[in-house]
């Protein structure tokens, strides 16, 4: 069997079953019971804001921050967040609104990154 070279030791290659990921944002998406998030660039105070709505579309609070696992952790530990798809989601998000920040990049929720 191959070894695949660990950061800290070797670890044996035993895998089991190969799993071809896929998810269909339309599909297989669940709403949070705690609610959703709206995400924005602030470039003039160069930093990421976060509204945390409820289901019913009211605004609950607002986090701020300059990178998405400040941001991330933050959402976590105030209990914001109560599912791990919605956790790795805002991850995905919040990463992409970070290097939006970083680069002057135009930044949309849910779209792809534009690139200048």
């Amino acid at each position: 069997m191959a070894e695949i070279e660990g950061k800290w030791w070797n670890i044996e290659d035993k895998v089991e079953k190969t799993i071809s990921a896929k998810y269909d944002r339309i599909k297989d998406w669940i709403m949070d019971p705690k609610g959703y998030f709206l995400i924005k660039v602030d470039n003039e105070n160069n930093l990421i804001r976060v509204g945390h709505c409820t289901p019913d579309n009211k605004m609950l609070a607002e986090v701020t921050g300059k990178t998405a696992i400040e941001i991330v952790n933050t959402l976590i530990r105030e209990e914001m967040i109560s599912s791990l798809q919605h956790a790795a989601d805002m991850g995905i998000e919040l990463n992409k609104a970070e290097l939006a920040l970083k680069n002057n990049w135009k930044y949309v929720q849910d779209s792809e990154l534009e690139i200048n």
